[in-house]
């Protein structure tokens, strides 16, 4: 009779058949410390070699974890709070520092997944009277992701809910490959058995070019011209609002040496960059582009780098600072409702209006998706018009002339 040598963890026990069966347990001492696995069976009757392959799973799997527990405390902890290993709330607070994170995720973005899933961690079970943070992965399945998604959606944040289930799914995904044996293998990721619930989402609205330089021009006059500069640089060059909060408007890129007859736009979110022409020569003559728009930045006093500050020349930055400021602007002016979103949105449905292309939009906008087709808004002008071509009508070459040449004032 050949006597096996038996691996590390690894038990034999005799069975009512006779056969012999080999089960791997984990020491206690692993248990205690929050080891997620407890015992397996490996086989009946096994050869050495198939007794070591099958025990070398399992060791495997309690070396990298012990592996892990060992490594030095992170000094970053984005949630701010210690979890411990191979929990719930560990996940979320690990994925947030991890290259998976920071590369596909914009840096404006990244306080919101943080906010999101620091309310996620705190919900309690009803049940249990345990915070989801404190479960661990591999017992958190489809029924606990529900579960948080209602308490989110029963209070009525429908925003909020869906973004819980968006973050969260994402984050399950891009840690599963590096921490394989940490979930569930059955369901790998619980959040994609979420039914989102329908609901009616509101519209924005948008400011067109009066709109929105009826606010500029009071802004001026009311002596805030960096607020009427905003609202320009949403308009006509389709700025996002945290981009120009965040000093991405610089005066160093609007007429400067190496480019005299254009402004470089750089937008935040995406990266993109886009040299917009000022003026171009038409008929012999030059054109100044954006004529009523350097008007309102050569009342823009230079305060520093950035086109857009505070009186005391500091950026408005991620705050509420700017929105604040362009709402209160509005209501001095009674023109409650208006905002930079409006304004960008005005500026995205008037280049629709001119009946540019998708490939045109995108080139000013730098829109890289199929997000680009929502900004624009359905007007009387674009239902008209794609009327008229239906039927085979024309407003006619004069009429064409005059709306450009009414844009270009």
């Amino acid at each position: 009779m050949i006597e096996l040598v038996l691996p590390r963890y690894v038990l034999p026990k005799r069975l009512k058949s006779g056969a012999t069966g080999f089960y791997w347990t984990c020491p206690k001492v692993y248990v205690d410390a929050g080891c997620p696995w407890r015992s397996a069976p490996l086989g009946e009757n096994l050869s050495q070699s198939d007794l070591n392959e099958a025990a070398e799973l399992w060791n495997s799997r309690l070396d990298e974890w012990r592996t892990e527990i060992a490594r030095p405390e992170p000094t970053d902890r984005p949630l701010e709070e210690h979890f411990a290993y191979g929990t719930v709330g560990w996940l979320l607070d690990h994925y947030l520092t991890t290259d998976a994170f920071k590369e596909r995720v914009s840096e404006p973005s990244r306080p919101d997944y943080k906010r999101i899933f620091k309310r996620v961690c705190a919900v309690t079970s009803k049940k249990t009277k345990k915070r989801c943070a404190d479960y661990r992965v591999a017992e958190f399945g489809v029924s606990a992701a529900e579960a948080i998604y209602a308490n989110f959606a029963d209070s009525g944040a429908m925003r909020s809910a869906e973004k819980v289930v968006i973050y969260c799914e994402s984050a399950w995904d891009r840690m599963r490959p590096h921490f394989p044996t940490l979930f569930r293998p059955e369901v790998p990721n619980p959040w994609n058995g979420v039914t989102v619930r329908r609901r009616e989402k509101a519209k924005k609205g948008f400011a067109d070019r009066e709109r929105t330089y009826k606010f500029a021009w009071g802004a001026v006059e009311k002596g805030k011209p960096e607020l009427g500069a905003a609202a320009v640089l949403a308009y006509e060059w389709f700025m996002r609002p945290s981009s120009i909060s965040a000093g991405f408007a610089q005066w160093t890129n609007y007429r400067s040496a190496a480019n005299p007859t254009k402004i470089k736009i750089k937008h935040r979110k995406n990266g993109g960059e886009v040299d917009h022409p000022l003026e171009a020569v038409v008929d012999g003559q030059v054109v100044k582009l954006y004529a009523d728009a350097e008007a309102i930045l050569a009342k823009v006093p230079r305060r520093g780098l950035s086109i857009v500050t505070k009186p005391d020349g500091q950026l408005f930055g991620d705050t509420t600072l700017l929105p604040k400021a362009i709402r209160e602007m509005a209501e001095d002016l009674s023109m409650n409702g208006f905002t930079l979103d409006q304004a960008r949105h005005g500026g995205m449905t008037e280049i629709e209006e001119a009946e540019l292309t998708e490939g045109q939009g995108k080139a000013l906008s730098t829109h890289r998706s199929k997000a680009y087709r929502v900004y624009a808004k359905e007007t009387e002008k674009r239902v008209l018009d794609a009327t008229l071509k239906r039927f085979g009508h024309s407003e006619g070459p004069e009429k064409d002339k005059e709306i450009k040449v009414r844009k270009q004032q």
